[in-house]
């Protein structure tokens, strides 16, 4: 499996994210533990951004919300006519778990 987990601590309580808007990712349904959902979301072939705040082991914390980030993509010229209309693909996206401890 291609997916990371990367762990950030956050130690303000506010965060302001600034962007461009990305499709919606819906939060995986069923227990609200970071585990689980971190597991259902690479999964689903996402990379998996956690912002914990809190000093307790991962195990220990709650999913607060479930935010999209960047979705990669990747164009395609490579096939009869392709020079005039590229296909694009999306190959990957970053969701962000927000988690408290």
């Amino acid at each position: 499996m291609n997916t990371h987990l990367i762990i950030a601590g956050v130690i303000a309580t506010g965060v302001t994210a600034v962007g461009v808007a990305a499709p919606a990712v819906a939060a995986p349904e069923g227990p609200r533990d970071v585990n689980t959902v971190v597991m259902q979301l690479q999964e689903a072939g996402h990379t998996v951004i956690v912002n914990r705040t809190g000093s307790q082991p991962l195990s220990q914390c709650t999913v607060t919300g479930v935010r999209a980030g960047h979705t990669y993509s990747r164009s395609d010229s490579g096939y009869p006519g392709g020079k005039l209309n590229p296909m694009s693909q999306s190959v990957g996206m970053t969701v962000y778990v927000d988690a408290v401890c």
